[in-house]
């Protein structure tokens, strides 16, 4: 009879004062039906009851690790020291406050195959467990899985509690840079180096709250969501990002994202317009396709032409 071994699911929780709803969280991972888990669990130096609560839960429970850093390093460094101490062949990242569905990790496991990484779709719940409307991430974004790493230049559809990859990956990945987000950077880099898949099922129940670090529905409102921005102001700030992509040494379209760079960074300066226009308009389909919706090719133009000559 033969009898068929599960891979290593690596699990990256990073906590920090996460006390009000880490208990949830945790049930809602160990009672996945994929078994062969591990969750390496890495607390930054909480001021609450998170730490209690994550040895409670590794008596109970052999397959949650957890660690407790010597000093607080911030959320992006703690996922990399997370994803560094990850033993598994599959990797999966965790934030403290969602809830996930039982079958999260066994159809991103049974989706990935030649994959590098997938990720999936998320509904919202408040902070009392509710659903917050009928939206998705799906329906907030355009959902991607094309060749071209161009779309993750201007924004990102997918959030870090929503990935799987393959631990190949983290070579690449590591180190992160604190200026950037890490769902970012490895969604960027996982386009470069291989497939990427979006599974079109809602995996996790994606909590917002008030103290989020992500704010996709707006629940603070002092905070400017950058939708409503103007354009110009809109593509700028992801202009440090940008040139942040350019320099990645595995790029495969390095030409586009440097012409992209370049283009960008003569809008900011106010020159080369015309030239700008054109590189716009040649890749728009790409360049906007996660923060746009479809156009014909005379708005195309109209959009890039109030862009790069208002």
């Amino acid at each position: 009879m033969n009898i068929t071994i599960q891979p290593l699911v690596s699990i990256a929780l990073c906590t920090y004062n996460g006390e009000k709803f880490l208990k949830k969280q945790l049930d809602s991972i160990l009672s996945q039906d994929y078994n062969n888990i591990e969750i390496i669990a890495v607390d930054d130096c909480s001021g609450d009851s998170t730490w209690d609560i994550l040895q409670a839960y590794s008596r109970l429970d052999n397959r949650l690790k957890p660690h407790k850093n010597d000093q607080n390093i911030g959320y992006i460094r703690n996922f990399e020291k997370a994803i560094s101490l990850c033993g598994g062949d599959f990797i999966a990242l965790a934030d403290q406050d969602d809830i996930w569905k039982k079958d999260k990790i066994k159809i991103s496991v049974k989706s990935i195959k030649d994959c590098i990484l997938v990720y999936h779709n998320s509904d919202f719940i408040d902070e009392n467990d509710k659903r917050i409307g009928h939206s998705t991430m799906a329906s907030k974004h355009r959902m991607y899985d094309g060749e071209s790493c161009l779309p993750l230049i201007l924004s990102n559809c997918i959030s870090g509690h929503a990935t799987l990859f393959k631990k190949e990956l983290i070579q690449y990945v590591l180190p992160l840079d604190s200026n950037y987000y890490h769902d970012w950077w490895i969604s960027y880099v996982a386009f470069n180096i291989g497939k990427v898949k979006f599974i079109n099922k809602v995996l996790v129940h994606y909590r917002q709250h008030k103290d989020s670090i992500t704010d996709l529905l707006g629940l603070r409102k002092s905070i400017v969501y950058h939708r409503k921005l103007r354009r110009l102001e809109r593509l700028t700030i992801n202009f440090a990002w940008l040139n942040y992509c350019s320099n990645f040494k595995y790029n495969k379209e390095s030409s586009l994202i440097k012409g992209a760079y370049l283009s960008l960074k003569n809008l900011k300066e106010g020159k080369n317009r015309f030239r700008s226009l054109i590189f716009i308009v040649k890749y728009f389909d790409l360049l906007f396709y996660i923060i746009d919706k479809p156009r014909s090719f005379f708005s195309k133009v109209n959009f890039a032409r109030k862009l790069c000559f208002r």
